[in-house]
């Protein structure tokens, strides 16, 4: 059963949330609970909305490809120490907004301010940090999980009546402007569809449909980690005995201590060998000592 992201959303929102918000954005509570009541089903109905177009669901799994999720919070309460940390996350989800509404963003912004009494920067805000929650989601799986084309498309399909009737009264100019008259669950076994009476999932592990390409793509990213952690014991092994070898104290090069170096002594130098040179080359000494094959030294008296 896939998680139920409209239940997800607004448990984000609970009443603390609310009234740090509101004192955040310099509004009343129940200005911000208002336009939250009609953010977040605008959110996952354009959401859907997306990807039923054409190339749309690949064009938001290339989005989450890209993002980088390490700092993004599971839940908007993370994002409300500060305002200033507020709005980074607010403007780091207005990237995925983008994604969704295309130009159609602005004047849904405005619809729901018109709606909520709140000021569009503040439905803006609301709209940003749903949106960062969302997009955390999703962009993990995508990553981790091998989220799909066809496994994003099947969990918003199978919800996307509930999106369409969770729409309040007043909004029916952003129904109208999103094309919500298209958001219907296929029909057809839950099980298949996944339908809005499955409820579970969490937010830090959503259960989001599988499919055999997700699958492939989990068992890719497994084998790539293993191959990495291979390649850096390998790389480990290569240093170590580059270092275990004995090197020359003086400058540092690598020297082979089985070699054996063997003494001038050792050379023969018996008198039978030494006559035979002398019988050859006329000298035993250097080449420089008189001798039949010598240069003599003409200071040597003859």
């Amino acid at each position: 059963m896939a998680v139920h992201l409209l239940a997800l959303l607004n448990e984000q929102f609970t009443p603390g949330v609310i009234d740090r918000l509101g004192a955040e954005l310099n509004e009343s509570p129940a200005t911000i609970h208002k336009a939250v009541t009609g953010a977040l089903p605008t959110l996952l109905g354009g959401l859907t909305r997306r990807v039923q177009s054409t190339g749309g669901s690949s064009s938001i799994l290339s989005f989450l490809d890209k993002g980088d999720y390490g700092k993004t919070p599971f839940d908007v309460s993370q994002a409300l120490d500060t305002e200033a940390e507020t709005q980074a996350v607010a403007g780091a989800g207005n990237g995925f907004l983008q994604q969704i509404f295309d130009d159609k963003l602005a004047r849904s912004t405005e619809l729901l301010s018109a709606y909520s009494g709140a000021k569009p920067q503040s439905v803006s805000t609301v709209l940003g940090l749903s949106g960062a929650v969302l997009m955390g989601v999703l962009g993990r799986q995508e990553q981790e999980n091998g989220l799909t084309a066809h496994s994003l498309q099947t969990l918003l399909l199978g919800q996307a009546s509930e999106f369409r009737k969770a729409m309040p009264d007043g909004l029916d100019a952003v129904s109208s402007l999103l094309g919500f008259e298209e958001l219907q669950t296929p029909a057809g076994p839950q099980t298949e569809v996944q339908g809005a009476d499955n409820f579970s999932g969490t937010i830090v592990n959503p259960n989001i449909p599988k499919s055999a390409e997700g699958d492939r793509r989990r068992e890719n990213v497994r084998w790539l980690r293993w191959a990495m952690v291979a390649m850096a014991i390998l790389v480990i092994a290569l240093i170590v005995q580059k270092f275990s070898q004995n090197q020359n104290s003086a400058d540092g090069i690598s020297t082979d201590s089985t070699a054996q170096v063997e003494s001038d002594r050792s050379e023969d130098a018996s008198a039978a060998t030494r006559q035979s040179i002398q019988d050859a080359n006329g000298q035993t000494a250097d080449s420089t000592a008189p001798g039949a094959l010598g240069i003599r030294d003409s200071t040597i008296n003859k």
